[in-house]
C-alpha cells in the first residue's frame, strides 16, 4: 500500500526507519515467545512474554513520538510502514453558499449543500475551495491516525 498522498509529513527518516525494524523484530519474538507458551506454559516464559509485550508497547509509543518529531516513514519495497496518516472532513455552510453564490443554490442545495453537484462546479473552475473557505462556506476538520506495520 502506498500512502505517498495521505501521509503527513512523508520523509522517511532514519530514526523511524530503525524504530519500525525493532518493532517488527519484537513482534517475531513475541510470536515465538507465544507459541512456545503455548507448549509448555512454564512461568518464566509466561514473564518473558509479557516483558517482551510490555516493552513492545513502549516501542510502540516510541514509534508514534518519533514520526510526530521527525516525519512519516514508508518503505514500499519492504512493506515497513510508519505513517501518520492525515484524513480532512468537509462541511459547507448552506446560507452563506446562498448569500455568495445565489446563481448555483437553487440546482445544489436541497436542505444541505449537494456535494457531487458543488465538486462540479469547483472542477469546473466556476468556484474554488478556497472562496468557499473566505467564505465561511467550508469547514475543514482534521483527524489523525497512524499506520505501523
Amino acid at each position: 500500500m502506498d500512502y505517498t498522498k495521505s501521509a503527513v509529513n512523508l520523509r522517511n527518516p532514519i530514526e523511524v526507519g530503525n524504530l519500525l525494524v525493532q518493532y517488527r523484530k519484537e513482534e517475531q519474538d513475541i510470536e515465538s515467545i507465544q507459541s512456545q507458551i503455548q507448549a509448555l506454559i512454564p512461568k518464566e516464559l509466561q514473564e518473558k512474554l509479557e516483558e517482551l509485550q510490555n516493552y513492545h508497547a513502549e516501542t510502540n509509543n516510541a514509534i508514534l513520538k518519533s514520526i510526530d518529531e521527525f516525519g512519516s516513514y514508508q518503505d514500499l519495497e519492504t512493506g515497513v510502514y510508519g505513517v501518520k496518516q492525515r484524513k480532512v472532513s468537509k462541511s459547507y455552510n448552506a446560507e452563506n453558499f446562498k448569500l455568495c453564490y445565489s446563481q448555483f443554490a437553487p440546482a445544489i442545495i436541497i436542505e444541505t449543500i449537494d456535494i457531487p453537484k458543488l465538486s462540479g462546479l469547483i472542477k469546473g473552475n466556476l468556484i474554488t475551495e478556497d472562496d468557499l473557505r473566505r467564505k465561511n462556506i467550508l469547514k475543514e476538520t482534521e483527524t489523525f491516525s497512524y499506520i505501523i506495520k
